[in-house]
C-alpha cells in the first residue's frame, strides 16, 4: 500500500503539473494561431491516439512528463511560410505560445491555493515550544537566551505577522542572521523579545531554536506482539498523558517509563477525537547503541524487541557479515564486539561503529511529535487575495534561494533537488499528511516549475523568449549558427545538470545511503 502511494503520488504531481504546462503552449499557440502537430503526455510511442483537427493527441505507456510539438518548429526541417508554423511566425506571437506555458503553471499554483483556502487545511501553530536540551548545555537556543519560552504565541516578526510556524521559517531563514524582533503573546500579555538567528556552519541558513508546540507524542507505529499493541495502541493515536502526568517530547515520555520499572502505567491518548486510556507494562528491553565516531555525535541504536528476533529468525540480521540464527547468537556475537567498531545489518539498514548495549523499559511503540495544528480557511474574496500573496511570497523566496545557491551561501547537493526527490517528497506528503498538504505541494511544485522554465537558461522557455524578444527588436533573427552553439551550449548543461541532479537525488535516498556505509 505505501509503495502504491509513493507511486500515485509521484505520477499524479509530476503528470498533472507537466499536462497544465504542455496545454499552456498549445492553448497559447491557439490563441495566436499556430497550430500543434502533436500533444503527448509522456514521452515515447503513445498508445492512445486520437486526431482532431490538425493536431494528434496521445497518451504514452508511462504518462509522466510530455510535450507540445508544434508544425515548423524544427528549424532543420523545410518549412512552408505558412503563418500556422511556429518559427514562420512573427517572433511576438512565438513569444506568446512560449510563454503560456509557465503561465499556465502559475494559474494552476494559484487555483490550487484559492481551492484549499475555501475548504481549509491545518498547518503547524506559531505557538512554539523550546526543548528543554535546548535550555542549557552545549547548544541554548537563541530564542531561550532572549526570554521566549515555551507555549509562546509569536504573532509577528519585525511588523510581520505571523500565523503559523512556516512564517516563522521564512522569516528567520532569509533574516541573513539579522537581530529580529520577535512578538509574542504569552497567556494574554504582550511582549517583543530581540532575537538573533544562529547560522548553521558554513551556510547561511538560520534558526532560532524553537519548534512547534505539541500537546502530545504521536504513535507511528506499534510493534507486533509487544506491551502497547496488546493492550489496544495503533498508529495514529496521541498520548497525551502517563499517569496524568502531560507529555510533550517524546524524551518525556521515555524518562517517565525508566523512572517506573516494574510497575503499571495508565496511558492517556487520543484516536480520532475520542479520549481513551490503556493500563501498560513496560517491558525491559536490550538497546544497542552504536556511535559512528568517537565524541558520540553521530549514534544509531535498534531494541532487541519482539520484532528484531523476528527478524534474525527470518534470516535478516548479520553481524560483520555473518548471518545470525538466534537472539542467543546474537548477543554472544555483540558481547564480543564491545571493544571494537562493529557492522550490524537488519535488513536493509546497516548499523556500523563502536556498540554499547542499555536496557530501557518500553512498551512496543515507535513515537514522534504530535505538533498543535491551526486550522485555516478563508472566505470568497480574502481566499482569493491569499491565493496571489502566497504564490508571490513562495516565488521571492525561491529567488532569493537560488541566490544564495550561486553564491555558495547554500549548500547545492543538499538544496539542489530533481524529479526522484520530489517524487520521494510527493509520496512522504501524501503518505504522511495526506491530499490537502499533496495538493498544497503540488500548487508549489507547479509554481517551481513556472519560475525554473522563466530562467533565460539555454533550451528552455526562458531562453527562446529572450531570443524571441531580441528578434523582434532586431527586425530579424539571431544567425543561425550562433543559434546552434548556443543551443548546443544549453542541452551539454541541461544533460550534465540532469545527471548531477539524478545522480544526487539517488544517494540522498535513505537505501543508497545506508549501501554505502
Amino acid at each position: 500500500m505505501m509503495t502504491l502511494t509513493y507511486i500515485l503520488g509521484a505520477l499524479v504531481l509530476l503528470g498533472l503539473c507537466i499536462f497544465v504546462h504542455e496545454l499552456g503552449h498549445l492553448l497559447g499557440g491557439r490563441m495566436v494561431g499556430i497550430k500543434a502537430r502533436v500533444f503527448s503526455m509522456g514521452y515515447g510511442k503513445g498508445v492512445l491516439k486520437k486526431k482532431f483537427g490538425e493536431t494528434t493527441y496521445q497518451v504514452t505507456l508511462i504518462p509522466l512528463g510530455g510535450y507540445c510539438q508544434f508544425y515548423g518548429d524544427d528549424p532543420s526541417e523545410k518549412r512552408t511560410g505558412e503563418s500556422f508554423e511556429f518559427l514562420s511566425a512573427h517572433p511576438l506571437r512565438r513569444i506568446v505560445t512560449v510563454v503560456m506555458g509557465p503561465v499556465f503553471n502559475l494559474i494552476f499554483g494559484i487555483i490550487l491555493f484559492y481551492m484549499m483556502n475555501l475548504v481549509g487545511y491545518n498547518k503547524e501553530t506559531s505557538r512554539v515550544m523550546i526543548p528543554p536540551e535546548m535550555t542549557s548545555g552545549e547548544y541554548v537556543s537563541p530564542a531561550y537566551t532572549a526570554g521566549l519560552r515555551t507555549g509562546d504565541i509569536v504573532t509577528g516578526i519585525d511588523g510581520k505577522a505571523v500565523k503559523a510556524f512556516t512564517d516563522i521559517q521564512t522569516e528567520v531563514f532569509f533574516s541573513e542572521g539579522k537581530e529580529l524582533q520577535v512578538a509574542v503573546d504569552r497567556s494574554g500579555e504582550h511582549k517583543v523579545f530581540s532575537v538573533k538567528p544562529r547560522g548553521d556552519a558554513g551556510e547561511s541558513r538560520f534558526s532560532i531554536g524553537v519548534m512547534p508546540y505539541a500537546s502530545g507524542i504521536t504513535v507511528t507505529r506499534t510493534v507486533k506482539g509487544g506491551p502497547a499493541e496488546v493492550m489496544g495502541l495503533a498508529g495514529g493515536d496521541i498520548i497525551t498523558k502517563v499517569d496524568n502526568v502531560d507529555v510533550h517530547y517524546p524524551s518525556d515520555f521515555s524518562d517517565y517509563l525508566q523512572n517506573n520499572i516494574g510497575r503499571d502505567v495508565t496511558v492517556n491518548y487520543l484516536r480520532k477525537g475520542d479520549l481513551l486510556s490503556a493500563t501498560i507494562k513496560p517491558a525491559l528491553s536490550e538497546i544497542y547503541i552504536i556511535a559512528k565516531d568517537t565524541d558520540k555525535k553521530e549514534m544509531q541504536s535498534f531494541a532487541g524487541n519482539e520484532e528484531f528476533k523476528k527478524t534474525i529468525e527470518a534470516g535478516g540480521v548479520r553481524v560483520d557479515g555473518k548471518p545470525i540464527k538466534t537472539y542467543g547468537e546474537f548477543l554472544s556475537d555483540v558481547e564480543k564486539s564491545k571493544d571494537r567498531s562493529v557492522i550490524i545489518d537488519v535488513k536493509d539498514t546497516r548499523y556500523e561503529g563502536k556498540l554499547e548495549i542499555a536496557k530501557k523499559a518500553m512498551i512496543g511503540i515507535e513515537i514522534g511529535v504530535a505538533f498543535d495544528m491551526v486550522h485555516v480557511k478563508y472566505g470568497v474574496f480574502e481566499g482569493l487575495k491569499q491565493a496571489f500573496i502566497e504564490p508571490w511570497e513562495f516565488i521571492v523566496v525561491n529567488l532569493k534561494g537560488f541566490g544564495m545557491l550561486f553564491s555558495g551561501e547554500l549548500n547545492v547537493r543538499e538544496n539542489l533537488s530533481g524529479p526522484i526527490r520530489i517524487a520521494k517528497i510527493a509520496g512522504d506528503v501524501l503518505y504522511e499528511r495526506g491530499i490537502a498538504d499533496f495538493i498544497l505541494l503540488m500548487a508549489r511544485i507547479s509554481i517551481i516549475l513556472m519560475f525554473m522554465n522563466l530562467l533565460p537558461i539555454p533550451a528552455v522557455d526562458g531562453s527562446h523568449i529572450l531570443f524571441y524578444a531580441i528578434e523582434a527588436l532586431r527586425g530579424k533573427p539571431i544567425k543561425e549558427s550562433i543559434m546552434i552553439k548556443i543551443q548546443t551550449f544549453g542541452i551539454l548543461f541541461l544533460i550534465v545538470l540532469g545527471v548531477f541532479v539524478i545522480v544526487n537525488d539517488i544517494s540522498m535516498l535513505p537505501v543508497v545511503q545506508n549501501f554505502f556505509k
